[in-house]
């Protein structure tokens, strides 16, 4: 369903194309595909326990300085570690990182479990736009809420925070739209949640 657009149309691209990965926090999936790898689950205990160069996690997980290094790349990757220096490459656990990872995938699929809302959902940002009408509504709801009611929005805004959602920000833009979730104003130039 989605057109991807080129990422140099997608207005809140910069070299990469994407959003910060700040901005978007890992799901629950991320961080356990994250630490599914031996050489990164122990780099990462390393870590947890009071590591923070690339030596200090080789010798506290056993690991040679080459494999702790891509571990703790791999691992800055995912979201659930940050590099807080670059110049004497330091790492540590990203703070909050389960809390929010947790919170994010409550927001998608609910408290009671997946509705299968999730599964359109990577590091916070869409996938793609659900087919189905109830996964649909649930996906877009939660989109949705990057605006705030009563708040007009220009139009390159409203481009901007679809963009962070998904790379085809003109199809989510239309999407919320016809949900009901957004209204245009009669000159198209502006919008408000509804």
């Amino acid at each position: 369903m989605t057109k991807v657009p080129p990422p140099s149309s997608n207005p809140t691209a910069d070299e990469t194309g994407r959003a910060a990965p700040e901005d978007h926090p890992p799901s629950c999936g991320d961080l356990v595909g994250a630490l599914a790898e031996p050489d990164r689950c122990a780099a990462f205990a390393a870590l947890v326990l009071g590591a923070r160069s690339v030596k200090e996690v080789a010798e506290a997980a056993r690991l040679k300085p080459p494999a702790a290094a891509g571990a703790l790349q791999r691992l800055t990757d995912s979201g659930l570690v940050t590099l807080t220096d670059a110049r004497a490459h330091t790492y540590e656990v990203t703070k909050n990182v389960f809390r929010k990872a947790i919170r994010t995938e409550e927001r998608v699929a609910g408290k009671e479990g997946g509705d299968g809302a999730g599964a359109y959902f990577r590091r916070g940002r869409l996938r793609a736009i659900p087919g189905d009408d109830a996964v649909r509504a649930r996906v877009l709801r939660v989109v949705a809420d990057s605006f705030r009611p009563g708040e007009t929005y220009s139009e390159a805004k409203v481009n901007a925070l679809c963009g962070e959602w998904l790379d085809d920000w003109v199809s989510l833009r239309r999407a919320l739209i016809d949900e009901g979730l957004l209204r245009r104003d009669a000159t198209g130039t502006r919008y408000e949640r509804v």
